[in-house]
């Protein structure tokens, strides 16, 4: 389709599948070109011409999506980078099933995920496991390398795309909607249901994210007080999930409608003519829900998950479902509560319609692309104060001004003032509801958790006997922090805290420390964070160039092994040396044993002075034919909770 006129400035290629292909961006750019192209030159293409000229363009759009739909479009974005909208922060689905080069292609881009550099530049050795990984372990990193734009509906999406160290720019688009008063009282005719029957609908290709299954068994329950009640299930089923032999063992053939994919005027009567839409996600990888947009538009109540981008939704337009062992328990309070009374998801029904009108209408979603693709100079000014708070002069300048010169802290903060810099630049951006615990806290960064990460409880934690203390620091300025430190031995006492309590943990030189039990800390850590939590954990690289240059020069290798004083009656006991120091396959192996599917991994410098015999070690190395990357002298790893741990006493760390 090509659209051109005088009025529209810009032109912009659009990469995208199109109705009917069954994938909700078809449906999404069905809605958007229309409006699009009253403001741009646009040209669609919904298959990827043999030669594509993209200089032809001042902008080239690729919507991607987590299925087969995508994957010419996915190779052209690589080939040709451009904006890429994501619907969603995994494309694992895609490039599995895109099958390239077999078990060793899947697994270079495994690696690459990781380590962000192919598989034939480092020693394949004890770099990750082979073989497939969680669903979890996203495969987007190549892509954002590739792109110069991106294009998200939510801010947890834009946050998890920072923390694949994406340094482009990022638009926070929400997704497009309609406000329209369908009557489905026809489609109700169709399905045999009365116009007084209670009716939830599931809609979409039903994942095993979406618990389908889990549904089913919460409606049985419902039916023991609202045997009228009915469930419409309208939408393919993934093959994992076994939605019509779970209906027969259940008995619930009288009660479940079952149909296949619907076109979307199909789809919208049916949303229409449910009482509530149930649209439950977990895990979720930062997608927004086309259908549950469709939902608000057309002003229907719709119950989700309580995770990723809903938490940014308002409570008054929609019920969130907390995602934890107790969610099927509320989730059949909620529905009977909505199913038994009509004026309420009328109420909320409108609440989300008004909350449509004025933030996702499809014409605003279109201006938002345009202001985006060619933004005005006032727009770019405004785009790089907001950016300000993670420019590293600015974190510099922020640290040091809660360090009081020559002292201990003082002299610790030159010595790691690039290391400090850098862990602010990886730590999520938080909200006033979202915790972090900072372990090993010596409170010279953790102002900024709160000033400039935006966490609204922050809790520090230190080795100690037991209890907690009360610190108070005071910068430059006169500005003070208070924050709470608990005592604790991390490897050997559980945390004093409860299960699925922090959204991050920062774990700072801490497990080079630890002489004892590391896992019982990786442990503790991974119960202590929400599902889907965040690790930002660092420390030294005992495969770093400035270990190789002393190994060669005859002295010890590790980063600090000199033995503590010896400390006298009344002194308090120094802070134990380093025990054992890990490389970087050791990190990404130690994640993955603790349950964490690792984002990324990364080296850089402590401080800002550089290694002087940095040049000659990586001539040397070239000349032996080994790896340069990954030499510096920081470790860098950024892991999200996943799985339980699956590997207590891993052999390549314990003896047996």
């Amino acid at each position: 389709m090509d659209s051109s006129g005088g009025a529209r400035s810009g032109r912009v290629a659009l990469f995208t599948p199109l109705p009917p292909s069954q994938t909700g961006t078809a449906d999404y750019a069905a809605d958007l070109i229309p409006e699009l192209e009253k403001l741009v030159q646009l040209q669609v293409f919904e298959r990827v011409p043999r030669n594509f000229k993209p200089e032809k363009f001042d902008a080239v759009l690729y919507q991607i999506g987590n299925n087969p739909f995508h994957a010419q479009i996915y190779d052209l974005a690589l080939r040709h980078p451009g904006v890429v909208v994501l619907h969603e922060v995994n494309v694992h689905d895609l490039i599995r099933d895109m099958g390239k080069g077999g078990e060793r292609g899947y697994f270079r881009e495994v690696v690459y995920e990781i380590y962000g550099q192919e598989l034939e530049s480092l020693p394949e050795d004890g770099l990750i496991e082979p073989g497939p990984q969680a669903r979890g372990f996203t495969m987007i990193r190549r892509l954002l390398d590739r792109s110069r734009a991106c294009i998200v509906h939510s801010r947890f999406a834009e946050e998890q795309v920072r923390l694949r160290d994406f340094q482009g720019r990022i638009a926070h688009i929400p997704h497009g909607a309609r406000v329209r008063d369908l009557d489905g009282g026809a489609y109700r005719e169709r399905l045999g249901i009365r116009p007084e029957d209670p009716l939830v609908g599931i809609f979409g290709y039903q994942r095993p994210d979406k618990q389908a299954c889990d549904c089913l068994l919460v409606f049985q329950t419902i039916l023991d007080k609202l045997p009228a009640a009915k469930l419409l299930v309208a939408g393919l089923s993934h093959p994992e999930v076994p939605l019509d032999e779970r209906v027969k063992e259940l008995g619930l053939q009288d009660s479940v409608r079952q149909l296949g994919f619907q076109t979307l005027e199909d789809l919208d009567r049916y949303i229409a003519a449910c009482d509530v839409v149930l649209n439950l996600r977990s895990t979720t990888y930062g997608e927004t829900s086309g259908i549950q947009t469709r939902a608000f538009g057309l002003g229907k109540t719709v119950v989700l998950s309580d995770n990723g981008a809903n938490q940014e939704l308002p409570d008054e337009i929609c019920a969130k479902i907390p995602v934890d062992k107790l969610q099927n328990r509320v989730l059949v309070e909620c529905l009977l509560w909505l199913l038994s009374d009509r004026k309420m998801t009328m109420e909320i029904g409108c609440a989300a319609q008004q909350w449509v009108a004025t933030t996702s209408l499809w014409e605003a979603v279109a201006r938002s692309y345009g202001d985006f693709l060619f933004p005005s100079r006032q727009a770019s000014v405004l785009a790089d104060a907001s950016d300000r708070r993670l420019d590293p002069r600015f974190l510099r300048d922020y640290v040091r001004g809660w360090s009081e010169p020559q002292t201990d802290g003082w002299r610790y903060l030159e010595a790691h003032t690039s290391r400090l810099i850098k862990t602010l630049q990886m730590t999520p951006r938080g909200a006033n509801d979202q915790r972090i615990l900072e372990m090993g806290c010596y409170l010279q960064i953790t102002p900024a958790l709160r000033e400039l990460r935006g966490y609204g409880e922050i809790r520090g934690c230190y080795l100690g006997a037991g209890g907690c203390k009360t610190k108070v620091v005071q910068n430059q300025d006169g500005k003070t922090f208070e924050c709470t430190i608990d005592l604790f031995d991390a490897e050997m006492d559980t945390f004093p805290y409860p299960s699925h309590h922090f959204h991050t943990v920062l774990c700072c030189e801490i497990l080079e420390h630890l002489h004892c039990d590391p896992m019982q800390m990786m442990r503790e850590i991974h119960r202590v964070l929400k599902p889907d939590g965040v690790l930002i954990l660092t420390t030294p690289n005992v495969a770093s160039l400035r270990v190789v240059h002393r190994v060669l020069g005859g002295h010890h290798p590790a980063y600090y092994n000199r033995y503590p004083r010896p400390f006298r009656s009344g002194e308090l006991a120094p802070d134990p040396g380093h025990f054992r120091e890990y490389s970087p396959t050791e990190i990404a192996q130690l994640l993955s044993d603790s349950g964490f599917v690792v984002l990324r991994i990364e080296t850089a410098p402590y401080s800002e002075t550089p290694f002087a015999e940095a040049g000659r070690v990586k001539d040397l190395l070239e000349h032996g034919k080994q790896s340069t990357l990954l030499r510096d002298d920081c470790i860098f790893v950024v892991g999200r909770k996943a799985a339980i741990p699956k590997n207590r006493y891993p052999l390549w760390l314990y003896d047996e």
